[in-house]
């Protein structure tokens, strides 16, 4: 799933937590922020001319760059998150604390990537081993059905961005 919808749906399960959902959001995008920082990175190295294929081998030359793969294993990784988690629990107890919801909102990015990613998918075993488990659907690829999944999944975004104002709208009205 793109970064944004990550954080999107984030917000929209987590929103009632008003002091946490920054946090679960910011684990839920988490992940992918290798890929923005490195874009930036290499947009400044590799100046961009007006050629539109300069900017298509700059995004690609970035996935494959061996930062970028070690990365996003270890971000996808369900070892690197059960360590983490394990280290906060110990340091936080049970309670929901900001680490935790940083930490939530991270498992929920890996679970949604375990399930829309096919070709593109990580080893969730990371570092521990590569074994690939490759989703049922791919949320871009034609070939698993990608864009099913696409036009599905603009219909729920659609109704969710409707739903949350028309929970706003009644929540300014309750409050006059």
């Amino acid at each position: 799933m793109n970064t944004i919808h990550h954080g999107f749906w984030t917000y929209f399960i987590f929103r009632k937590q008003i002091h946490l959902v920054k946090y679960f959001v910011f684990g839920s995008i988490l992940p992918d922020i290798v890929y923005y920082i490195m874009f930036l990175y290499m947009a400044i190295r590799y100046p961009i001319e007006e050629n539109s294929f300069e900017l298509h081998s700059i995004v690609h030359q970035m996935f494959d760059h061996p930062l970028v793969i070690v990365l996003r294993q270890l971000g996808h990784s369900i070892p690197v998150w059960l360590v983490l988690m394990i280290i906060t629990i110990v340091l936080t107890r049970w309670r929901l604390s900001p680490w935790k919801a940083i930490l939530y909102g991270w498992l929920g990015h890996i679970i949604i990537d375990l399930l829309t990613h096919v070709e593109d998918a990580v080893p969730l075993l990371y570092p521990l081993n590569d074994y690939i488990v490759r989703g049922p659907i791919s949320y871009w690829d034609p070939d698993f059905y990608g864009r099913e999944f696409s036009i599905i999944h603009s219909i729920f975004f659609v109704a969710a961005i409707v739903y949350l104002i028309v929970e706003r709208v009644k929540l300014k009205k309750s409050k006059k």
